[in-house]
């Protein structure tokens, strides 16, 4: 029976997260795959970021795919079928775990019960993870860390769960703050109060996540000797202070902005809302612990994003963030595990429920519309990388040989405004950024980059027409001016 179920959770699972990935399941790219495409599979894997940040399965996995060296929108798409496979998983071990707290025998428990175990995998902040190429290494981190909470705190094999632990730390160790949150949840599930013996059930998950960061840490530093490779440039140029500084800075952005992939102070007004409904039911009820415990998960979720501070600046990494994304579900299956009746639900009930159901629904338009606004930019760089092309075939339909190209940008910002903010922030087309890498990987044609051009250049060039995109040959050169 529980077999049965779990194919049953599994299959409903994948064909939701198939629809409503649509726009990643048919291909993308992110500045990853530039690099990889630029560099081959097995250089990047050994001699650039998986081997020096210590991601060692992610080194080995794409030096073997390298031996085979599939075209790379192919290796794109199978990673994320993979990734949604091992993510889908991850939704059946949240769900047994609200199973282990609250009784699911009616289909409208089963059905909150899935709706919380699938927004707590994929929440919004999801869509960064699967942008890479080896998003199925970061699925399998996420998975890892559930399983060693559970076996660390449910089942009480602290050395199974240390070794999952050390490995999932091993594939992703942006994903750290998960496992964090997460036991934090789940002890809470199971001891009801935080206390003494809270603190003692959740030790050994403390001293297993600490231990493995320290491991990856050493091996950061000792691969790179072992090696004869450079350290990691995210570490050898890492800026300590000036990072947490820059994240404080920006972390009203996070939660209000939430990254572009969910509509602005939606995501704080669900939780607020939630916060102020526990208060009122529990002064009515006279329930003064569930609000408590509410409040603590949602300080502690935001508060377990605090370990990456010092050591990413997270507005270009929202990935690591992951945890901000949980939050909402954490909070409400503590309610749902410890206050909600499986009689006739009050109004109370009634209107948590009713949250839940708005916040899945506004997840899963949120993921669609970060997806395809994702999938934009990508058409827009290739649209840019073809426009140079095009150009580049007319002048040398003329005789004019094209070796160089100098990307100048220019504007008041008028043109920029038809494109949404995540919109920007994923093209490399608006941002200026790896433009050589970018036209190589949609044409094949290497070029290389000269100096920018002075503004009196840029006066005699081009003419001040307002049009987007304007070209001038000089020589060799190709200069492009971008007016946004």
């Amino acid at each position: 029976m529980k077999q049965k179920k779990n194919i049953i959770l599994f299959i409903i699972t994948m064909i939701l997260s198939l629809m409503i990935l649509c726009f990643f399941v048919t291909g993308f790219y992110s500045v990853d795959t530039l690099w990889i495409y630029s560099r081959g599979y097995v250089d990047y894997a050994t001699q650039d970021a998986y081997i020096r940040d210590g991601r060692l399965f992610s080194a080995l996995i794409f030096a073997i795919v390298g031996l085979f060296n599939p075209e790379i929108l192919t290796m794109y798409i199978i990673n994320i079928i993979i990734a949604i496979v091992i993510l889908s998983l991850c939704v059946i071990q949240i769900y047994h775990i609200i199973e282990r707290y609250k009784k699911l025998e009616k289909t409208r428990d089963k059905t909150i019960a899935f709706m919380l175990s699938y927004t707590y995998i994929f929440n919004f902040l999801i869509v960064d993870v699967l942008k890479f190429i080896d998003s199925f290494v970061i699925a399998t981190s996420i998975l890892l860390f559930i399983i060693a909470i559970k076996k660390i705190i449910i089942e009480k094999k602290n050395k199974i769960g240390f070794l999952l632990t050390i490995l999932g730390v091993i594939c992703y160790q942006g994903t750290i703050p998960v496992y964090i949150a997460t036991a934090i949840l789940v002890t809470l599930l199971e001891n009801k109060v935080i206390n003494k013996n809270y603190l003692k059930k959740i030790l050994p998950c403390a001293v297993s996540i600490i231990i493995a960061a320290l491991f990856s840490v050493i091996i950061i530093n000792v691969v790179p000797m072992v090696t004869e490779l450079d350290i990691s440039y995210r570490i050898e140029s890492m800026e300590y202070i000036k990072n947490i500084e820059k994240n404080l800075l920006y972390m009203s952005e996070y939660i209000f902005q939430s990254f572009y992939m969910f509509p602005s102070y939606i995501w704080i007004g669900i939780a607020l809302f939630i916060l102020v409904m526990t208060t009122v039911y529990a002064i009515k009820d006279k329930n003064i612990q569930l609000p408590i415990h509410v409040l603590a998960i949602f300080m502690l979720y935001i508060g377990s994003l605090l370990i990456m501070l010092p050591i990413i600046k997270i507005w270009i990494a929202p990935r690591v963030a992951l945890v901000l994304g949980q939050t909402i579900s954490a909070m409400l299956i503590y309610i749902y595990c410890t206050n909600l009746k499986n009689e006739k639900m009050n109004i109370y009930e009634k209107i948590i429920v009713g949250v839940l159901v708005i916040y899945f629904i506004i997840t899963v338009i949120s993921i669609v519309k970060s997806t395809y606004e994702c999938k934009l930019a990508n058409k827009l760089d290739e649209e840019f990388s073809q426009k140079i092309e095009h150009e580049i075939e007319t002048l040398e339909e003329q005789g004019i040989t094209i070796n160089n190209i100098g990307i100048n940008y220019t504007g008041n910002g008028v043109n920029i405004q038809k494109y949404s903010e995540l919109v920007k922030e994923e093209s490399r087309y608006i941002r200026g950024l790896y433009v050589l890498a970018l036209h190589e990987f949609y044409t094949g044609r290497e070029l290389s980059s000269v100096q920018l051009l002075t503004e009196e250049q840029k006066s005699s060039y081009f003419d001040d027409t307002g049009e987007e995109i304007q070209f001038k040959n000089v020589g060799d050169t190709l200069y492009i001016l971008i007016d946004l």
